[in-house]
């Protein structure tokens, strides 16, 4: 692996130079046969040299790495670049068909890959449109969703489980200081949008819904137009006098009925939940930053990232927080068909020196209780994703019963493997390991995307 003076192109950070298709992949244990569909996990890749002084970890090319499983077998692993125009262009080859305006921004999907109405997009947030993939992740077109889509999307949609509907956050530099609401229809079209003026221009990178409201999360890293003349990486920086506050926007209300909370200033990626309670108060859970790009302006590395728990009061515009768990730890998921829903179980990835992998945390929210396995030693694990056993209703007994998937370094072999472990049997071993041919750098979001969705 690759050292640089800037680490995030360093370690398990450093890019790979290849596209490679291997099939008929090596297991060890029992793949759960219900186990139909591809693990597609998305991450910033640069595609040749980079200026390693300036290189911000956020703005890297995308490159998607899929891994097909079906009756019992993992049929074949790809990883491949998103080809938006601009690196098509440096690796010599066609760029892809678009539908997006000319004079729309479009920039390396990077940051997450989902699917939605039968398609898979890669997709990134910041104005910069979603891309369609092909099943076997190869870049097909730009896409504006059937011509809905009027401006930028994000990185972070939330499906309503009860409707299939998406829920962006969307935020684009030049609309200045206003947001937009987005709701993507279970067709696959934009149904609603709400812009959202603030009094700044925010990097908002996700989403949280309940059943009565969309969060707005007006947090300290703003855009900042001298980084960005001076040609930045990524020119939002954290800004102490701005105030932090979410807001609480009625699912089918405009920006005049936001209800705005605010809360101690810190910055969070992701949350892990949020949901009503029967007095109005919200409950949302995140992993908090004390605050983000204020010292360290090439990836995020400002203090660790912590389990944090708000409830948020509408009447009073005044928010309590409470601390779940303080140890280091990103990518919290939850079983998504509770997504604004009140759930128990929670998973997330631990963080180490600065933004590296390592281990695997199960939370319970009920008992307060975190879980986390032993094997950092051997192993480095990425974002978990929870996959339900079966197609059953979620219920508060069945919430756990299912497997949590987890992309791994093996620190021995210095390849990657896809592990998947029984839920309630979480610290115990693997019931199936994938073993890839090759390493898969450190990135950000994946997800399983059955056959029948």
């Amino acid at each position: 692996m690759k050292s640089s003076a800037n680490p995030f192109l360093s370690g398990n950070l450093a890019p790979v130079t290849e596209e490679v298709t291997e099939t008929n992949l090596r297991v060890t244990g029992t793949l759960p046969p219900q186990l139909d569909g591809r693990y597609v996990r998305n991450g910033p890749n640069p595609y040749g040299a980079v200026n390693e002084e300036k290189y911000h970890w956020f703005s890297g090319d995308g490159m998607v790495h899929g891994i097909r499983i079906r009756d019992g077998k993992a049929e074949w692993y790809r990883n491949r670049w998103v080809r938006e125009p601009r690196l098509a262009q440096k690796m010599g080859v066609e760029a892809p068909p678009s539908d997006w305006p000319a004079d729309h921004n479009t920039f390396s999907a990077n940051t997450n890959v989902v699917q939605h109405n039968g398609k898979t997009y890669a997709i990134v947030e910041a104005g910069a449109p979603p891309i369609e993939l092909n099943f076997e992740l190869d870049t097909v077109r730009i896409s504006n969703l059937d011509g809905t889509l009027p401006m930028a999307f994000s990185a972070h949609p939330k499906r309503d489980p009860r409707t299939n509907e998406l829920h962006v956050m969307t935020y684009w530099w030049g609309w200045g200081n206003q947001v937009q609401y987005v709701v993507v229809g279970a067709d696959g079209r934009v149904s609603r949008t709400v812009d959202i003026p603030l009094p700044g221009g925010p990097m908002i990178h996700d989403i949280s819904i309940t059943e009565k409201y969309a969060l707005v999360f007006d947090l300290p890293c703003v855009f900042n137009i001298e980084a960005a003349v001076n040609g930045a990486g990524l020119p939002y920086y954290w800004d102490n006098n701005y105030e932090a506050r979410i807001g609480l926007l009625p699912r089918n209300g405009s920006a005049h009925d936001i209800s705005w909370v605010t809360i101690n200033s810190c910055y969070f990626f992701h949350p892990m939940n949020s949901y009503d309670l029967p007095d109005g108060r919200v409950v949302l859970d995140a992993a908090r930053h004390p605050r983000m790009f204020d010292r360290e302006r090439r990836g995020p590395s400002e203090g660790p990232p912590t389990l944090v728990r708000w409830i948020l009061d509408p009447a009073t515009g005044r928010a309590t927080e409470e601390v779940l768990d303080d140890r280091a730890q990103e990518f919290p998921r939850i079983h998504e068909g509770l997504i604004g829903l009140p759930n128990r179980y929670g998973y997330a990835a631990g963080i180490a020196h600065g933004f590296s992998q390592d281990v695997l945390y199960k939370a319970d929210l009920e008992k307060k209780t975190f879980t986390a396995r032993n094997d950092a030693a051997q192993f480095g694990y990425g974002e978990p994703v929870f996959v339900p056993r079966s197609d059953a209703p979620v219920t508060p007994d069945n919430e756990d019963d299912g497997f949590v998937m987890a992309l791994r370094q093996n620190l021995d072999s210095g390849l990657s493997e896809l592990a998947i472990f029984d839920s309630r049997g979480f610290t115990d071993d693997p019931v199936a390991v994938v073993h890839l041919p090759v390493r898969v750098p450190n990135g950000f979001h994946g997800n399983w995307m059955p056959i029948n969705q």
